[in-house]
């Protein structure tokens, strides 16, 4: 009965899973569907069966991969009570493991230039996620932290982990997630 849809759209997802990780890997400009397809262990010609064209993937691979980044977003913050906890979630974030682990991790950072270049759609549904984001930490703080110091923090967590991994000394990259978590704007003084 409903095996064809979900057949079809298992294969739809099993190509947005391969698209992000090529797409996280390699960026959206060194990804071809052919090489996403390979990663899928699928045919280049089913890649139409499911979308018009490259440029069709990355919004919706960016969206599908959000569900999974909310999700895992949520069960962080779910434990997350006092500031301090949040603190100690973005410390997390900015750390070696998480930076050498690009495939495992959260998706805005490898993908954030090709997100500037996007279409208006893709930037539209890349907003809401970082509106959901703030409205988290404010949440989760008990709005003791302002917007902007959460754009800020924000802003230095994608972007730090961006350039502790565009750098090849190991221990260059290293200090600049120490001076990122040493600065970040959430955090307190006592």
């Amino acid at each position: 009965m409903n095996q064809p849809t979900d057949r079809k759209r298992r294969s739809r997802n099993k190509i947005l899973d391969a698209a992000l990780r090529m797409f996280k890997r390699q960026g959206y400009v060194g990804s071809g569907v052919d090489g996403i397809m390979e990663e899928a262990g699928m045919t280049s010609g089913a890649f139409y069966g499911h979308f018009s064209s490259k440029s069709d993937v990355l919004g919706e691979a960016f969206v599908h991969s959000f569900i999974e980044d909310q999700a895992a977003m949520n069960g962080a913050l779910s434990e997350c009570e006092t500031p301090e906890q949040l603190m100690e979630i973005m410390q997390r974030y900015l750390s070696s493991k998480h930076c050498e682990h690009v495939e495992e991790g959260c998706s805005i950072p490898p993908l954030l230039s090709d997100l500037g270049r996007a279409d208006a759609e893709t930037k539209a549904q890349f907003e809401e996620v970082l509106q959901w984001m703030v409205g988290q930490f404010q949440q989760r703080s008990g709005n003791e932290f302002s917007r902007q110091e959460i754009l800020a923090t924000l802003a230095l967590c994608f972007g730090g982990l961006s350039l502790a991994r565009a750098v090849n000394s190991p221990a260059l990259s290293r200090q600049i997630l120490s001076a990122c978590r040493k600065h970040l704007p959430i955090q307190r003084e006592d």
